[in-house]
């Protein structure tokens, strides 16, 4: 591998076989990119070569190149938490968090449904933002790659929730009324096999959540970093679920799971017919795209804005 590879490697205590390679557009395919940074956050106060860059037919923000499935298996598993807090066990503040935004978002996703129903958390950490949907008749089941925030949900809070990387996944088919995915599409190996699992497993007429960062709070050297292998916009989160067969019936960026995560954006729809891949892609070539040349420029921008 290349030497900044290894550098990355070494410096987040990953020992082991792992490769990296380039990865086509996980929206449209294609393989052609411009590159909109090179230098991003690498944890523990550095920054590194991890290159982020932009599909030249949608526009979609991706990490490339990116490392094999062993790699983001172990390292969420085992190390993501330790790397990105110093610590593998959740604080009272990061549970009482989860709690308080599970309270906001269940009163709006209550609005969309007559009755409770069955709800599916993909990337729900310790499970805590269905304790209000749980409270309110909904039967619920999160899962999660990091073992260590799995266990403290299930022995301390009680909560069904199970550790399984997200394409892993064991679901029923036809069994769920209401999907998030909040903010772990970015961090998943193929956000692709994500969305086909939750489609197979989602029940007539049901709805979807995507959400993600969004907006930058931070200069592009820290908001990109090493740990988001993706990074969606108002624009691209809808093409992704478009894509999967749900379609976009609102898409914010109001904090509509409180302030203490800025800069969010979700995306609700709901659950219909996907589009050929031909349409999809006219779809896209007839204008709901985004130009790298913009986004570079965005960026910069940004950076000026920083102080960068």
């Amino acid at each position: 591998m290349e030497e900044y590879i290894n550098k990355y490697l070494s410096h987040v205590g990953m020992r082991g076989d792992y490769t990296a390679k380039l990865y086509p557009c996980e929206i449209c395919g294609d393989t052609k990119a411009t590159i909109i940074r090179e230098i991003v956050d690498i944890g523990k106060e550095a920054f590194g070569r991890l290159p982020v860059v932009a599909c030249n037919s949608c526009g979609f923000l991706f990490q490339n190149p990116r490392f094999n499935k062993t790699f983001y298996d172990y390292y969420y598993s085992k190390r993501y938490r330790d790397v990105v807090y110093g610590d593998s066990t959740p604080s009272q503040e990061f549970v009482d968090d989860q709690i308080r935004r599970g309270e906001l978002l269940y009163q709006i996703v209550s609005k969309y449904f007559d009755q409770p129903g069955d709800m599916l958390d993909v990337g729900s950490s310790v499970g805590a933002m269905m304790i209000p949907f749980i409270k309110h008749g909904w039967n619920t089941f999160g899962t999660d790659p990091d073992i260590g925030f799995v266990e403290y949900g299930r022995d301390k809070l009680n909560l069904p929730v199970v550790a399984a990387g997200a394409e892993n996944m064991e679901l029923e088919d036809n069994k769920y009324d209401f999907i998030m995915i909040i903010g772990s599409l970015e961090h998943c190996f193929d956000p692709n096999i994500v969305l086909q699992q939750c489609r197979k497993a989602a029940r007539h007429n049901s709805i979807l959540l995507l959400q993600g960062r969004g907006h930058p709070q931070k200069a592009s050297k820290k908001y990109f970093n090493h740990n988001h292998h993706r990074y969606f916009t108002m624009n691209s989160i809808e093409l992704i679920m478009i894509k999967h067969g749900w379609k976009p019936f609102r898409t914010t960026d109001d904090p509509i799971c409180g302030e203490s995560r800025s800069g969010r954006i979700y995306c609700f729809g709901r659950l219909s017919e996907p589009p050929s891949r031909e349409d999809f892609l006219n779809i896209i070539s007839s204008g709901k795209r985004e130009v790298p040349q913009d986004i570079l420029i965005k960026y910069e921008e940004i950076d000026r804005t920083m102080g960068v």
